[in-house]
């Protein structure tokens, strides 16, 4: 074979391997541009975890959810969990009853089932802190049931309610 032919394969063979690199290259880059979105989008969802009273009004994450190192550590699956916040006019009217709105207790329904979550300040908790080696986006709450039941029914509602309500005490501030 002479020298140039020889030339001439060589640099197809290379040209050939350049281009596979390049487009090697841009596959890793769009992987990793996918790879970055999918983490904002997790981030996104994560930062929309927005707490509620029973008055509507949006609360901080840090009077619920403990933390060693003082900042917002809401579990991710919180909303997945726990729902949204009650909000039905006729359930809230009972709840406001029970537990006064000052005292910040909320109060969640779970997505797919008749179960509500009442959830305690930490300022009203004994047994969630330090002292008790509480892991991070540790909380008190309280859940009842509606499932054998099949629906609320507000006397019911009430009376559950106040069973939760003699196992908090209210700290005053």
């Amino acid at each position: 074979m002479d020298d140039t032919k020889q030339k001439e394969l060589l640099g197809a063979e290379l040209a050939a391997q350049l281009e596979k690199e390049k487009q090697e290259e841009e596959t890793n880059r769009k992987i990793k541009e996918a790879e970055e979105k999918q983490k904002a989008d997790a981030d996104k969802k994560k930062a929309k975890i927005i707490l509620k009273n029973t008055l509507g009004e949006e609360v901080s994450q840090k009077d619920y959810f403990y933390s060693s190192k003082g900042k917002d550590t809401t579990p991710v699956y919180f909303t997945e969990v726990c729902g949204n916040p009650v909000d039905r006019e006729d359930m809230l009217t009972v709840f406001n009853k029970i537990f006064k709105p000052k005292d910040g207790i909320l109060f969640y329904k779970t997505r797919d089932k008749e179960v509500y979550i009442i959830i305690v300040p930490l300022k009203h908790s004994s047994i969630v802190g330090p002292q008790h080696n509480s892991v991070e986006g540790e909380f008190q709450k309280h859940a009842i049931s509606f499932i054998s039941e099949g629906s609320v029914n507000l006397d019911t509602l009430r009376t559950k309610l106040q069973r939760v309500s003699n196992t908090i005490r209210i700290v005053a501030d």
